[in-house]
C-alpha cells in the first residue's frame, strides 16, 4: 500500500481545490470585466444622448420660440428631442461611479428634457391638425365653386391662385408657447463639463 504522494489523495484535494480556485477567479475577473464594459457603453450612450438632446433643445431656443411666439415651421419640422430615455435605462449603472451632485444636475436635466418634449410633441400634433383642417377647407372650397356653383374654370384658377398667395399661420394657443417658453428657462446645459467629463 505504499502509494506516491502524486496518486493520493492529498495530491487530488490539492488539485481540486486550484481548480475550483481557478475556475472562481475566472468567473470574477470575466464578471467585473463584463460589468466594466457595461458601465463604459453606458456612459458612452448617455453622452451621445445628451449631446442629442442638447443639440435639440437649442434648436428649439434658437429657431423655434421666437420673441414667445411659436415658429411654426421650425417646430413642425424639428427633431423629437428624444425617442427613448437612456437615462431610466441606465442610471442604476452610473449611481456608484459619480457624485451625487452631478447625478441630480444628469437627473434634473433628463426630466426638463422630457417635459419640454411632451410640450414639443403636443405643438408638432397641434400645428398638424392645424394643417390638416386647412388643406380641408381649401379643397372643400374648390369643390364647391366647382361642383355646386358651376363656375368657370378661370374663376376656380383664381381661386386656387388666392389660396396660394395666402399664408395663413396655424392658430396655436399662446398658452402653449408661455408654457414652452417657462420650461425652456429651465433648461441647463449640461456638456459644459458641470456634471460630468
Amino acid at each position: 500500500m505504499n502509494t506516491s504522494f502524486w496518486e493520493s489523495n492529498l495530491f487530488q484535494t490539492l488539485v481540486l481545490i486550484v481548480t475550483i480556485g481557478a475556475t472562481i477567479g475566472i468567473a470574477l475577473w470575466q464578471f467585473y470585466a463584463h460589468k466594466r464594459k457595461e458601465l463604459r457603453n453606458a456612459v458612452s450612450i448617455l453622452l451621445l444622448q445628451i449631446n442629442d438632446i442638447e443639440k435639440n433643445i437649442e434648436y428649439i431656443l434658437s429657431e423655434g420660440l421666437i420673441n414667445g411666439c411659436i415658429q411654426e415651421v421650425p417646430i413642425h419640422y424639428s427633431t423629437i428631442i428624444f425617442e427613448e430615455n437612456q437615462w431610466n435605462k441606465y442610471a442604476h449603472s452610473v449611481v456608484g461611479h459619480i457624485s451625487q451632485e452631478a447625478f441630480e444636475k444628469i437627473d434634473t436635466f433628463f426630466k426638463v428634457a422630457q417635459r419640454i418634449r411632451e410640450q414639443q410633441i403636443y405643438i408638432k400634433q397641434k400645428i398638424q391638425l392645424s394643417t390638416e383642417n386647412k388643406a380641408y377647407y381649401y379643397y372643400s372650397a374648390v369643390y364647391n365653386q366647382i361642383v355646386i356653383t358651376g363656375q368657370p374654370l378661370q374663376n376656380i384658377q383664381s381661386i386656387v391662385d388666392r389660396f396660394n398667395e395666402s399664408i395663413v399661420p396655424s392658430y396655436i394657443q399662446k398658452e402653449l408657447a408661455l408654457g414652452l417658453e417657462k420650461t425652456l428657462k429651465q433648461y441647463h446645459k449640461l456638456s459644459d463639463g458641470i456634471a460630468y467629463t
